[in-house]
């Protein structure tokens, strides 16, 4: 973009020598890490550190740290907002949506269950008698909005084509969710995801706007480009 393509050469260099240091300390034969928990898994495949040939071995031992927690997350600041995408994009959308529909705490939902209209800071923000003992707005936890908006609506910008000039509706439905919608104000005009399940079929709207593109991909597995305005497809749930 700025045309050092020295530095970047210099930089892509440390990079990498910077990553097999830290794969060497870090990441065991079997894809576990040696600092053995949730978060240290998460970050390391969304990051990318992991070698690809151990990314489904590492994913795995994070479900394995999950199902261990009685399928809490385990996470913090730094990790939480990757914790379910990483589990979607590696082949546990199943899990995603347990973690996300977990109504004991730590979890999004026992916030609700407690009367939250924010995000808290701590899982546990409210004590049993009603006393708040941190921040009751704080946006961290609040980045399960990605998810959201990326995998269960499925609206995902495209590295190769900024300010939504042209994206991706990709939804994943999952967790017995029998329908969700989702809408983003891009520099074009409004982008919307709409999808409901009935009568064993999934009903998606998509809503394109001017002067922009989309590529569709339906939960069977159909891929298909789309223009501005609104659109509608169907296709069995399985």
């Amino acid at each position: 973009m700025l045309g050092k393509t020295d530095g970047a050469a210099e930089y892509g260099e440390l990079a990498a020598r910077v990553r097999e240091a830290w794969r060497a300390e870090f990441i065991r034969p079997d894809g576990s890490l040696t600092v053995d928990t949730q978060a240290n898994h998460v970050r390391a495949l969304a990051f990318g550190l992991v070698p690809e040939e151990l990314r489904a071995r590492t994913a795995q031992r994070l479900v394995e740290l999950i199902r261990a927690a009685d399928t809490h997350l385990g996470t913090g600041f730094l990790a939480t907002p990757y914790l379910l995408p990483m589990l979607a994009d590696t082949g546990h959308l199943d899990v995603a949506y347990e973690l996300l529909l977990q109504d004991t705490c730590p979890s999004w939902l026992a916030m609700v269950d407690q009367g939250a209209t924010t995000i808290w800071e701590d899982w546990n923000g409210v004590d049993d008698d009603g006393t708040p003992h941190a921040s009751l707005n704080h946006y961290s936890k609040g980045a399960v909005v990605s998810f959201l908006h990326r995998h269960v609506a499925g609206i995902r910008p495209r590295q190769d084509s900024p300010a939504y000039r042209h994206f991706d509706v990709r939804p994943e439905p999952g967790g017995g969710l029998a329908s969700a919608e989702a809408e983003f104000d891009s520099p074009y005009g409004r982008i919307a995801s709409r999808w409901r399940i009935s009568d064993g079929r999934f009903h998606l709207t998509v809503q394109v706007p001017p002067g922009t593109t989309a590529t569709v991909t339906m939960p069977d597995g159909r891929v298909f480009d789309v223009g501005p305005g609104e659109h509608h497809e169907t296709c069995p749930t399985s």
